[in-house]
């Protein structure tokens, strides 16, 4: 299938998803009641089941930074397989779970995604990994991740608009989040990849000097930055992602 048809595919199948009543769970209009507690839930399981993500203590452990019911988050099915359909917005949207995990002890991080064309660089959805040297920095009635306590480091799982950036980590000059390249291109838009990360390699890349002996992962999250407006009649940038887990 050549660029053009894949885009015009990708494409199809957005104008699908928002005209048809085929997206449950979080799927909301214009005079929908934003999605409950319950049903955020419910998407973030989708996204890693495994005792990590699902079941254990979800008062403290979920993060939702953003307006979730403007139509950016719905439940999907994708080739058959449950995912979670995540678009870009004016604002940013996080997604996530608070952990307490060693690094060391999960240091394997796995996901599928299927991406939209989008403006380069990176893609708007990516995901996003906490780390820091002590237990529970992050405090369970903060949810907004926006002023981390010293000593949380962040890095972003992203997709380049460009092949050859795969591997490649970026290191911002603003104190941002590490930025690593899993994957991209255009010819690789619209199909369903399957990834697997090691967390220790790409925190030893990112951050050299710091030892992981006493590192612990403190959240795992999709998020959709914000995004300039798409041209007429073309949706917003969005990803369908699914399956996120840590490993041993």
């Amino acid at each position: 299938m050549t660029t053009r048809r894949r885009r015009g595919a990708w494409w199809a199948l957005m104008t699908a998803f928002a005209l048809t009543g085929g997206l449950a769970a979080c799927a909301t209009g214009p005079d929908s009641p934003a999605p409950s507690a319950t049903e955020i839930q419910t998407i973030m399981a989708t996204l890693g089941p495994s005792p990590l993500f699902a079941g254990l203590d979800p008062g403290d452990r979920w993060l939702v930074v953003g307006d979730p019911s403007e139509n950016r988050v719905r439940m999907a099915v994708d080739e058959g397989l449950p995912a979670v359909l995540m678009a870009t917005g004016a604002d940013d949207l996080i997604l996530g779970r608070r952990i307490d995990q060693h690094l060391l002890a999960a240091p394997f991080l796995t996901w599928t995604w299927k991406m939209s064309p989008h403006a380069p660089p990176y893609h708007p959805v990516r995901i996003a990994v906490g780390f820091a040297d002590t237990s529970r920095p992050l405090d369970p009635k903060d949810v907004t991740l926006r002023r981390l306590p010293d000593g949380v480091r962040v890095l972003e799982l992203v997709w380049n608009d460009k092949a050859l950036r795969r591997g490649t980590m970026d290191m911002p000059h603003d104190g941002g989040p590490a930025r690593y390249t899993v994957r991209g291109g255009e010819e690789a838009l619209g199909k369903r990849w399957q990834e697997g990360i090691d967390l220790v390699s790409l925190h030893d890349r990112a951050w050299p000097g710091l030892s992981t002996s006493h590192t612990r992962i403190v959240f795992v999250a999709a998020r959709a930055v914000p995004a300039p407006p798409p041209r007429p009649g073309r949706p917003a940038p969005a990803a369908l992602l699914s399956d996120l887990r840590l490993t041993r």
